[in-house]
């Protein structure tokens, strides 16, 4: 086998790009077909926090929303270790 790759040693250079290229292409076509099965949404619910600051400036936010934020920020003053 040694002296095959003697005569032709571009050829393992050869197979180990094609090795190479074998598992890029598995480890792409194995990401996308998880994405697949576990889709994320498209858009946050209308109740997640992250769209509390979708409201109009004038107009107050709605009170479940706002009693969320407080808590947050409550929550964030009395955290562990600081």
């Amino acid at each position: 086998m040694s002296e095959f790759f003697q005569d032709h040693p571009m050829l393992l250079f050869a197979l180990e790009a094609g090795v190479a290229l074998f598992l890029l292409i598995f480890i792409v076509v194995w990401t996308m077909g998880t994405a697949k099965k576990h889709p994320r949404p498209s858009r946050a619910p209308a109740d997640h926090p992250s769209r509390a600051s979708s409201a109009a400036p004038g107009q107050p936010a709605q009170a479940g929303q706002a009693n969320h934020a407080a808590g947050q920020a409550h929550s964030k003053d009395n955290a562990p270790g600081a």
